[in-house]
C-alpha cells in the first residue's frame, strides 16, 4: 500500500510539474505563431511569467531560526552527526537553534539539504539521553517527500497563495490598511467603494480557482504522509539504535506537559543564569524518576561542552522564555 501511495504521489506531482511547463510553453507559442501582434507578445509573456512564478522555490528557513556555524558549535555538529549516522539518516547540512521553539525539527533547505533546527527553551533542560532522544525524534519524523513531490508542494503552495492570498501577503496588508483609513476618516475620506468592490470580486474570484488547488494540495499531503503517524508511534528501529523506549516516552510526557515551562519561565522572570536553570531542570528531572546519565553518543562532560557553545543563544533566548505559552 505504501508503494502505491508513493507512485501516486510521484504521478501526481509530475502532472503538477507538466502543468507548470506548459504554460511557459503555451506563452512561447502564443508568440511564435502570432509575431506580428503586439497583444500576442503581451499574453504570451503573461503566460511565461506566471510560469516562472509558479516554479518550485527552494524550502528557506523561517524568520527566527538562526544557523550556527560549525566552527562556533563543533560539539553540537559532531552529536548531530554522530546520532544521524546511527540511524543510517543523511547527516544535516547544518544546524540551527530556534530561541522559542518546543521541539526540533529536521527540515528540508534548498532542493537536497535539510538542516537540523533545536528548540533552545527543550534543549537547555534536557539530560544528554533526553536531549539524544530529542535528535533522534526529529530524524525519525522528517519528511519523505523527496525532491520531486517536496517541488510540488512548493508549487501548488505557489498557487494557493496567489489565489487565496496569505494572512501576511501584500493584498491583505493593503486591503487592512484600507479599512484601517475608511474607519479613521469615515465614507469621505476614500473613494466611492470601487477599491472594495474590485478587491471582492477578486478575492471570489480567487477563492473560487483556489479550491481545487488546495484540495489537490492536501491530497499530495496525505498521500505521502499516510503512514506518518503509524511510524510515530511505534518507534522504528532505527531509533531504537541511539536511545531507548523510555527515553522517547519521558520525552514525549515532558513535551507534551510542558511541565519544565512554568519553573523555566519564574527562573528567567528572577534573572537567573543559564547554568542555574539547567542544574535546577536537572535536579527536577531526578526528582521525577527520569535518567540523567550519560548516552552512548553523548556524555555529560560533552553535553556540557555544547552548553558553552550555545551559551550566548541561551543568553538572548532567556529574555524571551516569558513570551512561550
Amino acid at each position: 500500500m505504501h508503494r502505491i501511495r508513493t507512485a501516486a504521489a510521484v504521478l501526481i506531482s509530475l502532472m503538477i510539474h507538466a502543468s507548470t511547463l506548459a504554460l511557459m510553453a503555451l506563452g512561447v507559442r502564443v508568440i511564435y505563431v502570432n509575431a506580428d501582434f503586439l497583444f500576442a507578445w503581451l499574453i504570451g509573456a503573461l503566460l511565461i511569467g506566471v510560469g516562472v512564478l509558479m516554479c518550485p522555490r527552494p524550502p528557506r528557513l523561517p524568520v527566527d531560526v538562526e544557523v550556527v556555524e560549525r566552527s562556533a558549535a563543533p560539539e553540537l555538529h559532531a552529536l548531530a552527526e554522530r546520532v544521524a549516522r546511527t540511524m543510517h539518516v543523511q547527516p544535516p547540512a547544518s544546524v540551527a537553534v530556534r530561541d522559542l521553539g518546543m521541539t526540533s525539527e529536521y527540515v528540508r533547505t534548498g532542493f537536497r539539504g535539510r538542516t537540523l533546527v533545536i528548540g533552545l527553551p527543550i534543549w537547555l533542560l534536557l539530560p544528554a539521553r533526553h536531549r539524544v532522544a530529542l535528535l533522534a525524534h526529529a530524524y525519525a519524523n522528517q519528511g519523505h517527500e523527496g525532491l520531486i513531490i517536496g517541488s510540488a508542494l512548493s508549487t501548488l503552495t505557489q498557487w494557493r497563495e496567489s489565489l487565496q492570498g496569505s494572512r501576511g501577503s501584500a493584498s491583505h496588508l493593503r486591503e487592512e490598511q484600507y479599512t484601517r483609513i475608511g474607519a479613521v476618516l469615515g465614507a469621505q475620506g476614500t473613494p466611492a467603494g470601487t477599491y472594495e468592490a474590485a478587491g471582492s470580486i477578486g478575492r471570489v474570484v480567487g477563492h473560487v480557482l483556489g479550491w481545487p488547488v488546495m484540495l489537490l494540495q492536501r491530497l499530495l499531503t496525505r498521500l505521502i504522509r499516510a503512514d506518518g503517524g503509524r511510524r510515530t508511534h511505534q518507534n522504528p528501529p532505527e531509533v531504537r539504535a541511539v536511545v531507548t523506549d523510555t527515553d522517547l516516552r519521558e520525552l514525549s510526557e515532558l513535551m507534551e506537559g510542558s511541565r519544565f515551562l512554568a519553573p523555566v519561565q519564574a527562573a528567567a522572570l528572577r534573572g537567573a543564569t543559564m547554568s542555574a536553570i539547567r542544574e535546577s531542570a536537572l535536579d527536577r528531572a531526578s526528582e521525577l524518576g527520569m535518567d540523567t546519565g550519560d548516552a552512548d553518543v553523548l556524555t555529560a562532560p560533552a553535553s556540557c561542552r555544547i552548553d558553552c557553545e550555545l551559551s550566548r543563544h541561551y543568553s538572548r533566548a532567556i529574555r524571551g522564555f516569558g513570551l512561550i505559552s
